[in-house]
């Protein structure tokens, strides 16, 4: 009977560490449109490829800054960005929890326009995590009497360079950016679970990572008559260096047979492997029907270069509309859907399945050398997650997040 109800411990134990492994807080690799960048293109669920005319054209189109009508210098910052994702019924009746919070200026733009040329520099942050996190579960099993978690995890992505743009007459034009991509990862870790004999079990993790590479960045914008615009964007990631370490400690004391006994395993991961980054081809065409309306639409195609990896298409969708020459309203749809393969009765833990769906409102307003913009993007979803290692057993799984955005831009 004892050793039953040691292994059934263990067993416990062995599902949390795996169901954390399964939902550690990375930035989503397994998603591409995470966080929204800049005032008017964020407010637009990120539709931007066709118009991009001014610095934050450097990140969706650099073609777009030949078209920009002076010189400005702009900047954005997430007031807040929080994201919550619930996992259902997965530790007994109680659901797993993961709340990330982040406060990170995510853009920074300077343009100098000339007649036919535009350069710029701008600083980008696509991705942001920051996650702080304590779960304590009193008696979740019969043969457990506490569990308790820690977690702090940063996970943040720099991008920044110079663009250029060059304009061929009066509907066509050719940009180029050239980002440096920076990629920090830290997270420390550790649970600790008493069961009902008066054993326990201790686990610490501490990991840190790296990535540096270079995104080149090439665009096109074409206007075929005055009221459409077209355009597209090629760009790819490559790394030139990556480098993680990881160490791992757990410590166990067993009383199910009367008599203490103790164990200790400590573990150290060092690895150099690359990850290989999507080639992604954007397409976009903005629609002027009046001086004061604009629609425009996106679609981002994701071609996998990693295995295990799946192919993706977003598409996003916007409109603008000025109330008079100082004040405009926009609102945009947005798809992010997952790059992870369909899953079948196959599909085995640890492995997480979810489209997500977002929207977003802005307003600026406009004097006669500089705008204000407020805004805010929701995103929500639902799937399914695989958490028991090595089982074809799923939860349900929800995705919610909220940014709130503040952006300023000024001419020069």
């Amino acid at each position: 009977m004892k050793y039953a109800l040691r292994q059934i411990s263990l067993s416990f134990s062995i599902f949390f560490i795996s169901c954390f492994v399964a939902t550690q807080l990375y930035a989503d690799v397994d998603h591409y449109k995470n966080m929204l960048v800049g005032e008017r293109a964020a407010t637009m669920g990120g539709t931007y490829v066709a118009i991009s005319d001014d610095s934050t054209g450097c990140y969706y189109n650099p073609a777009g800054i030949a078209y920009a009508v002076g010189d400005s210098l702009s900047g954005s910052g997430n007031v807040l960005h929080k994201m919550k994702t619930v996992y259902s019924e997965t530790i007994g009746t109680e659901d797993w929890v993961r709340e990330s919070e982040t406060l990170v200026p995510n853009y920074f733009g300077v343009l100098k326009k000339y007649k036919s040329y535009s350069f710029c520099f701008s600083y980008v942050v696509p991705e942001a995590f920051i996650e702080h996190q304590d779960l304590v579960f009193n008696d979740p099993l019969s043969t457990v009497k506490i569990y308790y978690q820690s977690l702090h995890s940063e996970d943040i992505t720099y991008l920044m360079g110079p663009s250029g743009a060059l304009q061929f007459g009066e509907n066509f034009s050719l940009g180029l950016t050239l980002y440096y991509h920076y990629r920090s990862f830290m997270r420390q870790y550790h649970y600790f679970l008493k069961s009902t004999d008066g054993g326990y079990q201790l686990y610490y993790e501490s990991n840190k990572q790296r990535e540096d590479g270079l995104m080149p960045k090439i665009g096109v914008q074409w206007s075929p008559w005055s009221l459409l615009t077209v355009g597209m964007a090629l760009d790819q990631t490559f790394l030139f260096n990556a480098t993680f370490q990881g160490n791992a400690s757990i410590h166990n004391t067993d009383n199910s047979t009367g008599t203490a006994s103790y164990t200790s395993l400590m573990t150290q991961t060092i690895s150099e492997e690359k990850r290989k980054f999507p080639l992604h081809l954007a397409f976009g065409a903005a629609y002027f029907p009046t001086p004061s309306l604009l629609y425009t639409v996106d679609l981002d195609y994701y071609k996998a270069q990693q295995k295990g990896r799946a192919d993706v298409i977003n598409y996003s969708g916007g409109t603008e509309y000025y109330f008079d020459p100082t004040n405009a309203v926009r609102f945009g749809l947005f798809t992010n859907y997952t790059n992870l393969p369909q899953t079948d009765s196959t599909t085995i833990a640890p492995y997480e399945y979810i489209d997500i769906y977002g929207a977003s409102f802005g307003y600026t307003s406009y004097s006669s050398s500089s705008s204000l913009t407020l805004g805010a993007i929701y995103t929500s979803g639902s799937g399914k997650a695989w958490l028991y290692s090595g089982s074809t057993e799923t939860r349900n799984m929800t995705r919610d997040s909220l940014t709130l955005l503040f952006s300023a831009s000024s001419s020069l």
